[in-house]
């Protein structure tokens, strides 16, 4: 018997199509709706800033915006070891600004900060806070460059294509090792939990103080707490000539697709460059007479440079990143799995409050996921908007004897180059567990950036890319310096992205 769609009259499903565009519309009009009605003063400006830049993700959505809000731009530069022996350079530069939720309570802590993970020496991160005045956005005023991404803050600069550092040590916010304790805790607990989910074995019981041993322990913190504040100076330059844009189209207007039409998500995600070289770059700690603590250099690596804004972070994802490959240099990976609050937080806030036999309904599962290859120039997109896209598993296992973590992601999507042949991809992300660097993120409900996140910047990842029916392998290869979270209930991630 034939497949009922596959026998369809081209105008009948030509109809049904536009009837689902329709309906869609429909839904997404009276969401805009409702949250312009109950949160008229706090949503209009941050709605408006997502529609008008919604083809220029990487720009600054912040303007007229007072609470309720952050924004944050990452900088990711690795450099390859010259040798295979030699260990892979990775650090992250995150300037940003946050703006808590209205109230009193929370009104002195918004301010604009810099984030650096992976520092040179023994600091491996450090957390620069500013004032919100300090934070100017500089897109469109310097000639030739009108509608550039350029922001200032405090005398630091960055840019599509360049960061200056300058850090003071006044500027330098000690985070206390208090939050970092209930931070490890945390961790641990995720890391075990996630253990005993994807275990096959029931008995081998791992412990969450076995996890919490891979983390510095009590002591090293409180000794952390006591180190004095450091400058931090750099220069990193990345030609735009070199920078590798993500492909976009009136339906794809950025990485996150059609959904990127939905103004009023909880948090946003943009692509500036997947791939460029690092034609300049050099970063140095200072202590307090001004001389060089460390210092590094990037010249000749490569980066990538992605944003992230909205009103929180999500409560579980999981990011991957890779863009330094062994057979086919230029090509670039990008993994977020996340839970989506469809209707928005504080939406889902009232549903979950007040009519919870609906709270299931108001969190989807969403998934980017994409992979250039260089060679080939060519953008295979696994991301759950692409209808002919199916994520078929995700996994997180552990290696308790080689204490690590990894996770695992196959998925299938049709050929860009040919719409009769279906491609499949298996990636593998494994990092050393208790190797990330803490991360401050914006917590709603805490109403102040947190120490939440574990960030690696030098994990492992293979990935092997194929023709489905022909088995011919497209690429099979190797990243370095690549970065990972895992944030949250990962075992729902987990069931959402399960399919035969």
């Amino acid at each position: 018997m034939k497949d009922t769609a596959a026998s369809e009259d081209p105008s009948a499903q030509s109809s049904r199509l536009r009837s689902l565009v329709r309906t869609a519309l429909l839904v997404l009009l009276s969401a805009v709706a409702v949250q312009w009605t109950l949160f008229p003063s706090s949503r209009t400006t941050y709605l408006w800033s997502n529609i008008k830049n919604i083809h220029r993700p990487i720009q600054y959505h912040g303007q007229g915006i007072s609470s309720s809000f952050f924004e944050g731009w990452y900088f990711k530069l690795v450099k390859p070891g010259k040798s295979e022996t030699d260990p892979v350079l990775g650090m992250a530069v995150i300037p940003g600004i946050y703006r808590p939720p209205p109230g009193d309570a929370s009104h002195g802590r918004a301010h604009a900060f810099v984030i650096l993970l992976g520092l040179p020496g023994s600091h491996n991160s450090a957390y620069y806070r500013f004032h919100t005045e300090d934070f100017v956005d500089l897109g469109g005023r310097s000639p030739g460059e009108e509608g550039a991404f350029r922001i200032k803050i405090g005398k630091s600069v960055f840019a599509h294509d360049e960061i200056i550092l300058n850090l003071p040590a006044e500027n330098f916010d000690h985070i206390p090792a208090s939050e970092l304790e209930t931070f490890y805790t945390e961790a641990s607990h995720q890391y075990q939990t996630q253990y005993l989910v994807s275990t096959q074995s029931p008995d081998e019981q791992i412990s969450q103080a076995f996890f919490r041993k891979q983390f510095p322990s009590s002591d090293q913190l409180r000794q952390q707490e006591q180190q004095g504040p450091f400058a931090v100076q750099g220069h990193f330059l990345f030609p735009a000539k070199t920078q590798t844009p993500l492909p976009t189209s009136l339906l794809t207007p950025s990485i996150m697709g059609f959904t990127a039409y939905i103004p009023f998500l909880e948090c946003n995600h943009g692509v500036a460059s997947l791939h460029h070289s690092i034609q300049k770059g050099r970063i140095a700690t200072l202590s307090a007479d001004n001389s060089t603590q460390a210092e590094a250099t990037f010249d000749g690596g490569v980066g990538y440079t992605e944003k992230d804004w909205g009103i929180n972070f999500p409560s579980t994802w999981i990011w991957a990143q890779a863009n330094i490959f062994k057979e086919s240099p230029g090509s670039s990976l990008l993994v977020s799995a996340a839970s989506v609050p469809v209707l928005g937080p504080e939406v889902t806030d009232w549903v979950n409050t007040y009519l919870k036999v609906a709270s299931p309904l108001t969190t989807a599962p969403g998934m980017l996921f994409v992979y250039y290859h260089a060679a080939t120039k060519t953008l295979y997109n696994f991301s759950s908007y692409i209808l002919s896209a199916k994520v078929k598993s995700l996994k997180v296992t552990f290696d308790t004897r080689q204490l690590s973590q990894t996770v695992s992601l196959h998925a299938t999507t049709k050929d860009p180059k040919n719409a009769h042949n279906t491609v499949a991809i298996q990636v593998n992300v494994t990092r050393a567990i208790g190797t990330g660097v803490p991360l401050r993120a914006p917590s709603r409900l805490k109403g102040r950036m947190f120490t939440a996140v574990e960030e690696t910047v030098v994990a492992h990842t293979q990935v092997k890319l194929w023709h489905v029916h022909s088995g011919e392998v497209i690429v099979e290869d190797v990243g370095l310096g690549s970065g990972l979270e895992v944030v949250g209930d990962i075992q729902w991630l987990q069931t959402k992205f399960r399919h035969p």
